[in-house]
């Protein structure tokens, strides 16, 4: 039975969601900090009986960092970064984490019901 190590997070046997879940923390370790806190927007609009809109849903954005700094606001929907197309959170991590800190992005999000751009720096 295979026993694999990410960080000292020990995975026993071949379980893919555990997996990933450890390799993407692994990868967001060294990614500069966004400064939000986001859901999946399908799972959170059908929560509120709306329309079914797909990108990361912010619950939360933290002063100072790149998400205020780009004028993001709980409730906006990124659908977004540069060229990557963001369905879900994890797409947005997915998105995030390549890049570096000091990286200009552009973010598409939409802000009670209209789509709108940002630009910010990591």
């Amino acid at each position: 039975m295979p026993v694999t190590d990410i960080d000292g997070n020990l995975v026993v046997g071949f379980d893919p969601e555990q997996l990933e879940h450890y390799l993407a923390q692994a990868r967001n370790a060294a990614a500069p900090p966004f400064g939000a806190s986001v859901a999946d927007a399908r799972k959170i609009t059908a929560s509120r009986g709306l329309p079914a809109v797909s990108g990361a849903y912010i619950g939360a954005v933290k002063p100072g960092l790149p998400a205020a700094a780009a004028g993001l606001k709980p409730g906006d929907i990124i659908t977004r970064i540069d060229t990557a197309t963001v369905s879900s959170a994890a797409d947005l991590d997915q998105a995030l984490s390549g890049l570096e800190k000091g990286a200009r992005i552009r973010i598409t999000f939409v802000r009670d019901g209209s789509p709108r751009q940002a630009e910010g720096m990591l």
